[in-house]
């Protein structure tokens, strides 16, 4: 009764992210890359940006005004999702709405984090962060080749800004010829978080309006002065077009970035665009949402028109020979994360979603078990392995772990190794075992029944209570089951290009990945020497292989003679 209006995870898992001093950059942002407008010629940067500003703004003020959809889980969308239902649901008093959703196994959910996806940002502090809201802001602020800029998205009633004067700011900012500067605050950000609270406090005493004019914009636009895998209208993006994508979309460069922001919308010379968010004040969740949603506004609805007339405000900071100092060092450890960390991109066609429903799998479980069969092939052990699931079913929901290293998946894994007496019959049955078990442990995430977060909680009331350290906690299984060699992570969208985020341990693997209806793509960050994302993506292929051919009721094992 005490927590009716919160949850037990919500408070320790956002001081979890607040708390730890590494920095944001690839320790906990991901981005998600959008896919090119249809229209060719709304591709170039001016009208890229531009649109995706205003059907940035639009989704704000949709969601200020109370009249954004809500989230909705629906488990018979025949049923439920219709406009037909939503019209009926809409006569319902308010009082017994949720009665009529339930009996139509529509299932609302929260949606607490989105005052934080616009006007907010993280603030480094020396022990704990902060995230600070700024309700009554109405500007967005933009950084070209390091320079910052602020502009008014909105009129002071909340209006929109028509596109012409926003067209005609975009149009100021990236006419402004000034050299890279190599001075530039984003660097800043990329810290480690202890370092840049000593520099911010500093910024804060000699640029108190400028930081505060940063922290309180919609959102940051990051205009970047250079292309990323340039395509012809219609062509596809190859697996090799998609790692530069993934690098730009991860990291950029800092000093064209402002990692601390809710979310940096980044659009590259040659139109390419992609969301980078800070993973504090929440989950992919919400930025899917608004991904969605703009990206639909913003090819359905485009400006077309001309640039008017724009006002824009230069953001240029009063730096202190030491803190110019901190940031030439800043801008040479980016440049030393940038180099450590490599990338891997597989593209397989041969299945889909389409074909493994219509086989009757699991498309999610068929991904994870190729994922522990392929580490097992290279180096013949099960590590820890985490795939994240929503649990915003509940109030305050963030995510549930999802466990895909399973008794299932290992004893599938050595039965197809070549020299396992398995035959086509057993490894079929242990495949679809795999895909129950996995099924299984999707639901008992989903529905807080998964036990990382009741553990993780158990540790944390623990500690604030002062207790000695509890034995489950200080066991070795403990450790090894937490220490996550394998991190993956799933998303799935027509708005969706590209995605991802990197390794959370430094011999780990970050695996992004998308099963789309007739094809299936995964990339694999990693830091050389300690893990090898290259090699991992070329034997991934040849599971996948001998996934395909067992599931369609063939073996890759040569007949043993009798």
């Amino acid at each position: 009764k005490q927590n009716k209006n919160s949850s037990y995870i919500h408070i320790p898992w956002t001081e979890l992210y607040q708390k730890d001093r590494r920095s944001v950059v690839l320790n906990h942002n991901p981005f998600l890359g959008f896919v090119d407008d249809p229209v060719p010629e709304n591709n170039s940067q001016i009208n890229r940006a531009t649109n995706l500003i205003l059907s940035s703004v639009r989704f704000h003020r949709t969601y200020r005004d109370g009249k954004l959809a809500p989230d909705i889980y629906h488990m018979n969308p025949a049923k439920s999702d219709t406009e037909q239902f939503k019209k009926l649901i809409r006569l319902v008093p308010k009082s017994l709405s949720w009665y009529g959703a339930y009996l139509a196994k529509a299932f609302p959910l929260d949606m607490r984090q989105y005052p934080y996806l616009f006007q907010s940002t993280r603030i480094p502090k020396p022990i704990q962060d902060e995230n600070r809201r700024y309700p009554e802001s109405r500007h967005v602020v933009a950084i070209h080749k390091g320079h910052f800029y602020s502009f008014n998205v909105m009129d002071s009633a909340g209006g929109m800004i028509d596109g012409g004067q926003i067209k005609a700011c975009v149009d100021q900012i990236l006419s402004d010829e000034r050299p890279v500067n190599a001075h530039s605050l984003g660097y800043f950000t990329s810290m480690s978080r202890t370092a840049w609270a000593e520099h911010r406090a500093a910024l804060d005493l000699l640029n108190p309006e400028l930081m505060e004019e940063i922290d309180s914009a919609l959102f940051v636009l990051c205009l970047d002065d250079y292309e990323v895998s340039p395509k012809k209208p219609g062509e596809d993006v190859t697996a090799e077009d998609a790692m530069p994508l993934i690098r730009n979309g991860l990291l950029g460069e800092a000093y064209n970035r402002w990692f601390d922001k809710s979310f940096n919308v980044a659009v590259t010379k040659n139109g390419k665009a992609a969301v980078h968010f800070e993973h504090s004040w929440g989950d992919g969740v919400s930025v899917l949402r608004y991904f969605n949603e703009v990206y639909t506004d913003s090819t359905t609805r485009p400006y077309t028109g001309s640039a008017t007339d724009g006002s824009v405000k230069k953001l240029d900071p009063v730096l202190s020979e030491d803190l110019i100092v901190s940031l030439k060092t800043a801008a040479e450890d980016f440049e030393k994360v940038k180099n450590s960390f490599e990338l891997s991109v597989l593209k397989f066609d041969g299945f889909g979603k389409n074909d493994l429903r219509q086989l009757k799998v699991s498309p999610d479980a068929i991904c994870q078990l190729a994922f522990q069969m392929t580490y097992w092939r290279l180096a013949r052990q099960f590590v820890g392995s985490y795939e994240s699931c929503s649990t915003a079913a509940f109030k305050f929901g963030r995510t549930e772990t999802i466990r895909p290293c399973t008794k299932e998946t290992t004893a599938c894994s050595r039965a197809f190794d070549l020299d396992h007496p398995a035959g086509l019959e057993e490894m079929s049955e242990l495949l679809r075992a795999c895909s129950k078990k996995h099924n299984s442990l999707t639901k008992e995430a989903a529905t807080g029944q998964g036990f990382d977060r009741h553990l993780f909680a158990l540790r944390d009331l623990n500690d604030r209570l002062g207790g000695a350290p509890l034995p489950i906690f200080t066991d070795p299984s403990y450790a090894k089951l937490n220490y996550i060699v394998l991190s993956t992570s799933t998303l799935v969208s027509p708005a969706l290009e590209v995605g991802g985020f990197a390794a959370v341990v430094k011999d780990g693997l970050g695996i992004g990945y998308a099963m789309f209806d007739d094809w299936f793509g995964t990339q694999a960050s990693y830091y050389p020497p300690h893990n090898d994302g290259a090699r991992f993506i070329e034997e991934l292929n040849g599971v996948c292989e001998h996934l395909k051919l067992v599931l369609n009721g063939k073996s890759f094992k040569k007949s043993r003679a009798v």
